[in-house]
């Protein structure tokens, strides 16, 4: 075995060491003794320069070097394993691991999954929902989809559609403070509803040209994105909804959307590491949102053929 040969073995033994924390474990699923995987540990550290494990009496610790090591190496081994499946299998199929926004996953994704599913039976999609964006050196994704202003040095992005904001209450809520007939008078006795750290009343209201109404008079504030609209929906208040996710309600009836909506200057982003758009299964889920934008309203994202651009 040479030298790189030997390197790979050796690292690829501390990832499983460094899973389980025990050299025992770690033999069992390597198929080694115990002492060929503490010789491999070693020889890796000595390879390296720097020591991957703290030995106390009972356990062992990693290092920080060795933590960072991890994650690099648990990156690199889900690409490899991955690409792998794909060549002997070519076809779609394993996982497909996306992060997004809790506002997103539940306002405009998750409805469209069980399309998805059909179109690629054999991909099982794993989300992870967070409010914050999500690392993709800590998280193995495979892509991402993050609402912001598509700064994205160093990855692949791609615009999926920009943001407006719009003003929606119930129809009774409107029906009461007289918001129905589009009269702005109705809204110096309304209960504004907001998103937390949230100003977009206060641009509404200014891109309005309304200057003598206080939004924080009479207010409830929701950390979570979709809370507000839901809270409109229990005509608690008048909520600056994202109009993508409030046009089912507005159809259906549940709220109404007596004002006219505003360019937030932000946008929901697909991204992924450079190279990823590339994969079969990318391509596919990025094939398949372009598809049900398309659907939407007859929303147009140009033509077929993908043409990622870095951000």
């Amino acid at each position: 075995m040479d030298r790189k040969q030997q390197l790979l073995a050796n690292m690829h033994s501390f990832s499983v060491v460094a899973k389980y924390l025990s050299f025992t474990k770690a033999a069992q699923e390597l198929n080694l003794t115990q002492g060929a995987v503490s010789h491999r540990i070693k020889n890796l550290e000595k390879q390296l320069g720097f020591p991957l494990f703290v030995r106390l009496t009972r356990r062992m610790e990693l290092t920080p070097e060795g933590e960072r090591l991890l994650v690099t190496l648990n990156q690199s081994f889900d690409s490899i394993f991955t690409e792998l499946e794909d060549i002997r299998t070519n076809e779609l199929s394993g996982e497909l691991y996306i992060g997004t926004s809790p506002g997103f996953a539940n306002g405009w994704l998750m409805p469209r999954l069980g399309a998805f599913q059909q179109q690629f039976p054999n991909l099982n999609v794993r989300l992870l929902a967070k409010e914050d964006k999500i690392d993709f050196q800590y998280e193995p994704l495979d892509a991402a989809i993050y609402y912001s202003d598509d700064d994205y040095p160093g990855f692949y992005c791609y615009r999926l559609f920009d943001e407006r904001r719009i003003p929606v209450c119930s129809p009774e809520y409107a029906k009461r403070l007289g918001l129905a007939e589009g009269k702005m008078d109705g809204l110096r006795d309304a209960t504004f509803i907001h998103g937390s750290r949230s100003s977009i009343w206060q641009r509404w209201l200014k891109e309005m040209g309304v200057t003598d109404i206080d939004p924080t008079k009479r207010q409830y504030i929701f950390n979570f994105s979709d809370f507000d609209v839901n809270a409109a929906r229990q005509s608690l208040g008048i909520a600056m909804g994202r109009q993508r996710f409030a046009m089912p309600f507005i159809l259906s009836g549940e709220l109404v959307a007596p004002f006219p909506s505003i360019n937030t200057g932000l946008g929901y982003d697909l991204v992924c590491p450079d190279g990823m758009q590339k994969r079969p299964k990318f391509q596919a889920f990025y094939r398949w949102l372009k598809q049900e934008l398309e659907q939407e309203n007859g929303f147009d994202l140009g033509s077929a053929d993908i043409n990622m651009s870095k951000c």
